[in-house]
């Protein structure tokens, strides 16, 4: 049997042909099975192995996930960057003190130019209350 072929169904005594539909437990996919196109009645399983079968049978796929993790160095990864807050290295246009803010457009007082919040202001002063 496969899907598409005719079949007479035992459950809702109709004419009709088979359709293939994956089982599903949450995201992972359990197997295969052959139901009627009308009722929705299983006929039967389909053979095969899925996906989570094949890779845990595979114990070439694990080992050598874990040599390219040791090649990689895993522990390296796992090491946070220490971040030090107290050099402070923001000198956007948007918390100058020169900054005239618009709905429309950005503007320096300073270079009388039109400004991106986020460029980089070479004369920055810290604005108050930033």
């Amino acid at each position: 049997m496969k899907p598409g072929d005719d079949y007479q169904c035992p459950q809702c005594k109709k004419e009709t042909f088979l359709k293939k539909e994956s089982v599903m437990d949450g995201w992972t996919k359990k197997g295969d099975v052959l139901k009627c196109a009308s009722c929705g009645h299983v006929v039967c399983e389909l053979s095969g192995k899925t996906n989570s079968e094949t890779h845990s049978s595979d114990p070439l796929k694990s080992s050598a996930a874990e040599r390219f993790k040791s090649i990689l160095g895993v522990d390296d990864f796992e090491k946070k960057p220490v971040i030090d807050s107290s050099v402070e290295e923001t000198r956007f246009c948007k918390d100058c003190i020169h900054l005239i803010p618009h709905p429309f457009i950005l503007r320096c007082s300073r270079f009388n130019k039109d400004v991106n919040p986020m460029d980089d202001c070479p004369d920055f002063k810290k604005r108050i209350g930033k």
